[in-house]
């Protein structure tokens, strides 16, 4: 033996094995042994060892310790409850110290349990505080580790324990069940924290969950209201708030019983509230609303309900659940309003969830109803003007063609109060007295302003489809809190708006303008008996001389512009205001990427062509009016008038005062209908194109030095009406060079010769006319014939008759 204890290896693995008791008599076998192999070294390494298994920590003995345990009299105040509070770190000063203390305060329990002694186990100050008990027993398996290099001892330990912490845990589930059973839930959770102690989280839920019954989907009573669906116009038996709150009373008052039964329980130990709400929505609040949402044969019962199932199932099992303790546990320092707002998050999220499905389902067939709801609407509206002849669709009457300037400012007034009326609305739809205001400014827009269209093209009914639009992206964004579905929803309610622009465009907007473009490319002047064309102009029936297609297109153009505008407002409003679309986003994109703006944009450029296909036709009937009017009223005595007449009255003709009339009746048409730069074309196109045909008719007129006074009176009105109230400069010049032309008539025929250097005056005639154009206009004087050998000779310097043959 001597031998051996002679290698140190030997010395040292036999030390190693030891527990602290054997370690220290192995110490004392032999003084030569333990001066020469067992050094202070040894010791550190035997004892720091020990000290890390049972969980502390070592610092470096250069920095000044937080450890007050140092010497023996700050160890007073251990005991085997507060150990390890109290002692969490070591060094190389106070470890034999520290090793010691925990040694002496825990060593007699592992005695006991090494030799069964289980009677009296805890101490008598202890006995009846099982939280205690607890702690007492971690604390003894914790120590217990330090003696793993001695393993028979370790083990019979830990065998013996595990039937003591058998006994315990037993013993506070009977306590638990008895209590339970007596609603001290109090106690229940004394004993609950003790099992969690141990570890034991399943053996607790399996406790808690067999002590709840989850209830059965309650039994739904006949539904005894019909209502029409907010986003359709299907009718449906549907359950009142009323009824839905008191059907699912004895559900939302299940959760709240459990709720606080958790928090009692649980406290902040174990987050059982997650795992109890989870089944509930499972095995009970889902079943329930499956039940509501039977179809019972009507498809639409599930799109109809399911908005107001979840908003109840919201308002019911989540808004108005008070704050749980257990349900808002976390591991930052929160105040009770934060908590409360971190509960309630907590209740919203399970419930989407699991309602997720359904709220899916819903976008999905909704988007589908949606569309075919607004189909149906506008081919009932179709369907009602195939019933009815043309003259019904466009009331096209005399009386309500009529004209005037005041009559558009009243409609201009009447647009802007509607649309102001409109974006009011939207933002603060549940103002009654802002939507009926709108309601009103519309009214007074389709009875003073679109009345002769009202068949063609419906306001009403798309501010009805853009609301049922607007309502059916707030049902979609109430589901947006849920944050893994926000794309998807922002996404479905893109789509809602392109159905909305599509079903506009192809069902409403095209027919409209297609029926109108048809009408006008069918107008014909010849066709209007003779006599409506020629009544003079103070009869009352024909105040207003017009083309009535023209007049009706302008009102549909008017009526175009109005929905486009509720579409951009809307677009704001709704598409941008509530964060479905970023707007820089969407400009990025291209056309291959169906942009929301782009499809708006395309809405908005079919409109555009349409307006300026139907406008080209309009002019050129409105041009065939004219001409009309120049072959059926101007009479050939306007200007030539008869040589026995000894007066002639000194006022525009009835042709140019009808013409004026017709020029004054189209030209504002689009004032207020659409933007400033498409009614200067508009107005410029016509005044071009006027000029021209105005041009041509003068060259088929005989007139006379008498006849060119009312010539040049009609010349003035013509200037007038586009110097003083068209007001479109680029036009002015050409109507001040056929002023400066129908003075040519006025010269006398006896001053031919002046008559010549005037047509040479190109500068008098605004560079609008060449000198050729002024021979033409010139050639219809009535003597032309005896001025022309004079007239000739100054323009071109010698007459036919002054070339002599040599």
């Amino acid at each position: 033996m001597d031998n051996i204890l002679q290698v140190e290896d030997i010395v040292k693995n036999i030390v190693a094995n030891l527990n602290a008791k054997d370690y220290i008599n192995f110490k004392c076998t032999s003084k030569k042994v333990y001066n020469t192999w067992i050094s202070k070294e040894t010791d550190y390494i035997y004892f720091s060892n020990k000290l890390k298994q049972i969980g502390l920590d070592e610092e470096s003995i250069e920095e000044p310790s937080e450890n007050k345990l140092i010497d023996d009299v700050a160890y007073t105040d251990i005991t085997v409850i507060n150990a390890f509070e109290k002692i969490k770190i070591f060094n190389k000063q106070n470890y034999l110290t520290i090793y010691k203390v925990l040694y002496q305060t825990f060593n007699d329990y592992c005695e006991n349990l090494y030799t069964n002694k289980l009677a009296n186990f805890f101490p008598v100050q202890y006995e009846s505080d099982p939280l205690q008990q607890s702690q007492i027993l971690q604390n003894i398996i914790r120590f217990n580790v330090s003696n793993n290099n001695d393993f028979e001892y370790f083990t019979k330990v830990v065998t013996n324990f595990n039937i003591l912490k058998e006994i315990f845990i037993n013993s506070c589930l009977n306590e638990m069940e008895i209590n339970y059973n007596e609603t001290e839930y109090a106690i229940v959770g004394k004993f609950t924290k003790v099992l969690l102690t141990f570890g034991e989280q399943n053996m607790v839920i399996d406790f808690f969950n067999s002590k709840i019954e989850y209830p059965s989907p309650p039994s739904l009573p006949t539904p005894n209201v019909e209502t029409t669906s907010k986003t359709t116009d299907t009718k449906t038996n549907s359950f009142s708030d009323e009824e839905l709150i008191e059907i699912s009373k004895p559900l939302k008052e299940f959760v709240k019983k459990n709720i606080n039964v958790i928090d009692l329980l649980f406290e902040e130990n174990y987050p059982m509230f997650t795992n109890f709400f989870e089944t509930f929505i499972q095995q009970s609040l889902i079943p329930f609303t499956n039940e509501i949402l039977k179809d019972n044969g009507n498809e639409d019962t599930f799109i109809n309900e399911f908005p107001l199932i979840y908003s109840h199932i919201i308002e019911e099992f989540c808004t108005n659940l008070s704050y749980s303790i257990n349900g808002s546990m976390n591991e930052d320092n929160l105040n009770k309003e934060q908590r409360d707002k971190l509960f309630h998050e907590r209740v919203y999220d399970l419930l989407n969830v699991y309602l997720q499905p359904n709220i899916l389902k819903y976008l999905d067939q909704s988007s589908i109803q949606f569309e075919k709801n607004i189909l149906k609407q506008f081919n009932n509206f179709q369907i009602e003007q195939k019933e009815k002849s043309e003259n019904e669709i466009l009331n096209l009457t005399a009386e309500n063609s009529t004209i005037d300037l005041n009559e558009n400012q009243n409609k201009n007034g009447d647009k802007y109060n509607f649309l102001d009326s409109f974006t009011k609305v939207f933002g603060i739809s549940s103002k009654t007295s802002k939507a009926e205001q709108m309601n009103d400014n519309l009214t007074s827009l389709m009875n003073n302003s679109l009345r002769n269209i009202k068949n063609l093209i419906n306001l009403e009914l798309c501010l009805t489809i853009v609301r049922q639009t607007q309502t059916r992206i707030d049902i979609f964004l109430q589901f947006k809190a849920s944050k893994n579905l926000t794309s998807i929803i922002n996404e479905k309610c893109e789509n809602i708006f392109r159905i909305l622009i599509k079903c506009l465009n192809e069902n409403h907007i095209q027919p409209a303008y297609e029926k109108a473009i048809s009408l006008l490319q069918s107008y014909d002047i010849n066709d209007l008996p003779i006599n409506d064309i020629s009544k003079p102009l103070d009869s009352k029936k024909n105040a207003t001389q017009s083309v009535e297609p023209l007049v009706n297109f302008a009102e549909l153009i008017n009526t175009s512009d109005i929905i486009l505008q509720m579409i951009s407002i809307f677009y704001r409003s709704e598409m941008v205001t509530k964060k479905i679309i970023d707007p820089t986003k969407e400009a990025k994109k291209n056309i291959f990427e169906s942009g929301l703006l782009q499809t708006k944009k395309n809405f908005e450029s079919t409109v555009d062509n349409f307006v300026a296909d139907g406008l080209n036709i309009g002019i050129n009937k409105l041009v065939d009016q004219i001409n009309h009017t120049f072959k059926t009223v101007q009479l050939p005595t306007d200007y030539y008038p008869p040589t026995h007449k000894n007066t002639v009255e000194i006022k525009p003709t009835e042709c140019c005062r009808k013409t004026v009339t017709l020029l004054d009746n189209h030209c504002f048409l689009l004032n207020g209908a659409t933007d400033k730069g498409t009614i200067d074309v508009y107005q410029q196109e016509i005044g071009k194109r006027f000029f021209n045909i105005l041009v041509e008719h003068l060259k088929t007129q005989i007139i006379s030095t008498e006849g060119a006074i009312i010539l040049i009176c009609d010349m003035n009105l013509y200037f007038d009406f586009f110097n003083q109230k068209l007001k479109q400069k680029s036009i002015i010049p050409y109507f001040q060079a056929l002023k400066n032309v129908s003075n040519l008539f006025l010269i006398d025929g006896k001053d031919s010769k002046e008559l010549g250097k005037l047509i040479g005056d190109l500068n008098k005639f605004q560079g609008i006319f060449s000198q050729e154009e002024i021979y033409e206009f010139v050639q219809r004087r009535q003597d032309w014939l005896s001025v022309k050998r004079d007239v000739e000779k100054v323009m071109y310097g010698l007459g036919l008759k002054d070339c002599v043959l040599m």
